[in-house]
């Protein structure tokens, strides 16, 4: 019998007051397991849970920790792998934006004629990728979030600024 395993990609998701590191499991594309409408929860396996503004020393792993998916700010895609099924629009237009507690200044994917301040209202799903961005905490992160990711996948409703550099 072929083995029905999903593939799992690591991660680090941020939240309002929680980084947690683990893996993902996607069913289908990212963009389309993320945004579709009967997810409610996302699972992160072999998860570490850490309280932004706390200085945990030993966290313990956690086989399953289940994420309210509205309170997801950005996704941190750390697999080169899972970076290939998100599809995303020809065009990167450079733009610093405030996504819950990281400022990231990245590359945004849109059409020929979008603009900047109508790409949030265009966005069909929750969930947009941004691809050659830089992480600045604006506050002390409890895990290492890299300074540098080639994509991660993060939410309108937690954008609250949005600007070209």
């Amino acid at each position: 019998m072929p083995d029905m395993t999903r593939p799992r990609f690591n991660v680090q998701v941020v939240m309002p007051t929680f980084v947690i590191t683990g893996q993902i499991e996607p069913v289908g594309p990212w963009l389309d397991f993320l945004n579709g409408r009967d997810k409610y929860e996302i699972v992160v396996q072999a998860a570490r849970v850490f309280p932004i503004g706390s200085a945990a020393a030993s966290v313990p792993e956690h086989s399953q920790v289940c994420l309210i998916r509205s309170n997801i700010c950005l996704i941190v895609l750390l697999d080169s792998a899972a970076q290939q099924s998100v599809h995303m629009l020809k065009r990167a237009l450079m733009a610093i934006s405030h996504i819950g507690p990281i400022v990231c200044r990245g590359e945004y994917h849109m059409g020929v004629d979008a603009q900047l301040s109508t790409y949030f209202d265009d966005l069909v799903g929750s969930f947009f990728p941004l691809t050659n961005v830089d992480l600045f905490p604006a506050v002390a992160m409890p895990a290492s979030l890299p300074r540098k990711a080639d994509m991660i996948i993060a939410n309108r409703a937690h954008v609250q600024v949005c600007y070209l550099p």
